[in-house]
């Protein structure tokens, strides 16, 4: 088993603020504020182990700990209690500038980084020149760092990282700043490293970059972690303004003997389904219970070329106590969501249910302009709490595969790439 490159244990970071009351301005206006102090809890008991390898990113809204987090991991700050070790060699971006002196040129900042990551003079300069291309900030590399725009002074920061070749990547934020498409290049090379076995610790407020970049997020509320497991669960939390208080029913198992005795239709329905609920897993209430893929004349198929129309039925009792909603999401190979969508986005509203014990069903109806490949799918039974954010009654795991097929070599294919945009094309004079 493969040793872990990060540990914490117990990894605990509080401040103590105080407030003087020799601050004689304030003094002047309010005389008798007296004085302040209290103990500010960044971190909580925080216990985790990340291996060789992976690619972890860390998410929570502002003042969650994130920073603190990394700042511990990568020694510039102490814990007050606990531990954490990381047993690599590891190259951090927590925030521009560190580590440049503003008085010299970015080619000196270079030098004087790459000594200090353990390289001699002429290491890094047999190194510079790949380094200075990967920046493209020609001849400012030349000028004070001081004279550096934010995005230059990204595209300095990152590019000293090429020297590192680094074991742990640690980044905060960096690629929050300079222009598109040197973050793409950023993001191609974070992928390069991750490919060669690099460990990636990644805080970003992106969803989309962690979801297509890493393969596990660690989610922190208030210095607490509260999630640490797959993207596509720990997401949904981030953008939950609830975050992880009890939103959902619980989950408890019906007396009755069955609660899917529901009649004909829905018996012939599971016949189609490609996915159903076993009754062992039946909530309270508000519960999913079969899922499946139909083509234009009702038969049922996990099989569809570019192009072509899928019906996605979904059989679900509705939970007595919401507006129900319906989400449904395709994740490629790579693990990447390809698209999400459903009743919310596309306002087909249902109504206040007041019975739980009726089988209903909900259709999509998705023009499948994705490249040919394999797709999972993955429903969610929901309701809406604020814009774009909701609670989750209750989620099917990831089925299917829905396949999409194209012969390449034969057919002209309606597009190329990842998907097909609605488009026109003319030809005509001027």
């Amino acid at each position: 088993m493969d040793k872990p490159v990060i540990t914490t244990r117990n990894l605990c970071k509080s401040y103590r603020v105080f407030a003087d009351q020799k601050l004689r301005l304030l003094d002047a206006i309010w005389p008798d504020r007296g004085t302040h102090c209290e103990h500010v809890h960044a971190l909580k008991d925080i216990n985790f182990e990340i291996k060789r390898g992976e690619a972890v990113g860390v998410i929570g809204r502002n003042g969650s700990g994130k920073s603190t987090l990394l700042e511990l991991l990568t020694g510039t700050l102490t814990p007050t209690s606990g531990s954490a070790h990381v047993d690599a060699r590891v190259s951090a971006l927590l925030e521009l500038g560190s580590g440049f002196n503003p008085e010299y040129t970015g080619r000196d900042n270079v030098i004087l980084n790459g000594l200090l990551i353990g390289l001699s003079r002429q290491q890094v300069l047999n190194r510079f020149d790949e380094l200075e291309a990967f920046a493209e900030i020609g001849s400012a590399i030349e000028r004070p760092v001081k004279t550096y725009s934010s995005g230059m002074m990204m595209r300095l920061a990152f590019a000293v990282q090429v020297l590192c070749d680094p074991e742990v990547l640690v980044v905060d934020e960096a690629l929050s700043v300079g222009d598109f498409f040197f973050q793409q290049k950023c993001l191609s090379y974070i992928r390069r490293l991750i490919a060669k076995d690099t460990t990636l610790l990644f805080v970003s407020h992106d969803m989309g970059t962690v979801r297509d970049v890493c393969s596990r997020v660690i989610y922190l509320r208030e210095g607490e972690l509260v999630f640490d497991g797959l993207p596509s669960e720990g997401i949904p939390l981030y953008f939950n303004e609830l975050g992880t208080e009890q939103i959902l029913p619980p989950k408890k198992k019906p007396s009755q003997t069955s609660l899917i005795s529901k009649g004909q239709r829905f018996d012939d329905f599971k016949k189609s389904a490609i996915w159903v609920k076993p009754e062992s897993d039946l909530l309270e209430s508000g519960n999913l219970l079969a899922v499946a893929f139909f083509d234009d004349d009702q038969r049922p198929r996990t099989s569809f070329k570019i192009g072509e129309e899928v019906r996605i039925t979904v059989a679900y009792l509705p939970h007595r106590d919401y507006v129900n909603e319906i989400s449904i999401g395709l994740t490629n190979k790579h693990g990447q969501v390809t698209t999400q969508t459903g009743s919310y986005q596309l306002d087909a509203k249902s109504e206040f249910m007041t019975r739980s014990d009726e089988v209903r069903y909900f259709d999509l109806w998705l023009s499948l302009q994705l490249e040919a490949g394999n797709y999972s799918v993955q429903i969610t039974l929901g309701f809406e709490t604020g814009i774009n954010v909701g609670g989750r009654i209750d989620q099917s795991p990831q089925i299917g595969p829905l396949q999409i097929i194209w012969d390449y070599t034969r057919d002209k294919a309606p597009f190329i790439g990842q998907c097909g945009l609605p488009a026109r094309a003319a030809f005509r004079n001027l």
